[in-house]
C-alpha cells in the first residue's frame, strides 16, 4: 500500500522497522514486515487522530521490541527492555505528531516563557532540581546592560513555561553586550538567545531525567514541549537537522541524539558542565 494512504506514524514505524530488521533473513524480514504493516494499517487508519495512533502503536510494541522476539538485539547491541521501549514509543509519537517532522537544529532557540514578571524571571513551582536554575554553573552573570533587558523581554514572550523545578538564571553571562563572554562561550549571542537556549536546555534535561527515572508523566510533558520547539522558527534549519537527529529518534526510544545535544544547548545558554543522564 502506498504510504500516502497510511497514517504518518505508521509510515514512521515501518521506516524504523526497515532500518532495524536488516539482521533478519530476507524472506522472514519481508514476511514480518507485511504482517506488521497489515496490522497497523488496519488498527490505525489514516483518519485516526495522532493520539489514537499513538496509543494503538504503543499497545502493539516498538520495532525493537518486535525484533527482540526474533532474536535481534537493539542497535546498541543490548537486548531490548520492552517496557522502556514501549514508553519511549508513546512519548516519541507525541513528539513526531506535534512537530510534524518540522525543521530544527542542535542550536535552535525557542521563544522564552511567557509568564515572567516585569523585572525578574518568574520562578516556577517547586519540583525536581534542574540544571537551569538561578545560579547555574558557568561564567559570571550580570543584571544590567542591553543584553540583560533583552533577556527579560524574551522570557516574557516565551509561549511555554519552564518545567517545574527549573528557573531562569539570574542575569546573563558577563560580556554579552560586547559580543563575547569572559571565556568566549557566547561569541555572537544576545539576551534573547540566552533565554531561548535556557528554555530548551531545561526541557531537554527534563525529558532525559524523566526517562532515566521512569517517570512517564513527566516524560510525556517534556516530549510535548520539545515537539513545539521547531515551530518557533528562531533558527533556520533547511536540512531539518535537529528534528532528524534529536526529535525523530525519540519515537523509538533512542535518546542518543538528545543526550549529545543537551550539553551543547546548555552551553549556548551559558550553562556549563552539563552531562546527560
Amino acid at each position: 500500500m502506498n504510504s500516502a494512504a497510511e497514517h504518518p506514524l505508521v509510515t514512521a514505524y515501518l521506516r524504523e522497522f526497515d532500518a532495524s530488521s536488516v539482521p533478519l533473513s530476507a524472506p522472514r524480514r519481508l514476511e514480518l514486515r507485511e504482517e506488521i504493516a497489515n496490522h497497523l494499517r488496519e488498527t490505525v487508519p489514516p483518519e485516526s487522530s495522532d493520539l489514537e495512533a499513538m496509543h494503538s502503536i504503543a499497545a502493539f510494541g516498538s520495532p525493537a521490541e518486535i525484533l527482540g522476539q526474533e532474536g535481534v538485539t537493539d542497535r546498541g547491541g543490548a537486548t531490548t527492555d520492552p517496557q522502556q521501549r514501549r514508553t519511549a514509543l508513546v512519548l516519541g509519537a507525541v513528539v513526531i505528531a506535534a512537530a510534524g517532522l518540522a525543521a530544527g537544529m542542535f542550536f535552535w532557540p525557542p521563544t522564552p516563557t511567557g509568564s515572567g514578571t516585569d523585572s525578574e524571571p518568574q520562578q516556577p513551582a517547586a519540583g525536581p532540581t534542574s540544571v537551569v536554575n538561578e545560579s547555574p554553573t558557568g561564567p559570571d552573570r550580570v543584571t544590567d546592560g542591553t543584553a540583560y533587558f533583552e533577556y527579560l523581554a524574551a522570557i516574557e514572550t516565551m509561549p511555554e513555561p519552564l518545567p517545574a523545578g527549573a528557573a531562569y538564571p539570574t542575569g546573563v553571562p558577563a560580556g554579552l553586550d560586547s559580543g563575547q563572554t569572559d571565556d568566549g562561550l557566547l561569541q555572537s549571542g544576545a539576551g534573547a538567545t540566552v533565554a531561548r537556549f535556557s528554555w530548551l536546555c531545561a526541557w531537554e534535561a527534563e525529558y532525559l531525567n524523566a526517562a532515566a527515572g521512569g517517570d512517564a508523566e513527566r516524560q510525556v510533558a517534556a516530549g510535548a514541549m520539545l515537539a513545539e520547539w521547531p515551530s518557533y522558527g528562531f533558527v533556520a534549519d533547511p536540512d531539518g537537522g535537529w528534528a532528524t537527529n534529536v526529535l525523530e529518534p525519540l519515537s523509538f526510544g533512542d535518546v542518543g541524539g538528545l543526550q549529545k545535544d543537551l550539553p551543547q544547548t546548555c552551553a549556548q545558554a551559558g550553562i556549563l558542565n552539563v552531562t546527560a543522564p
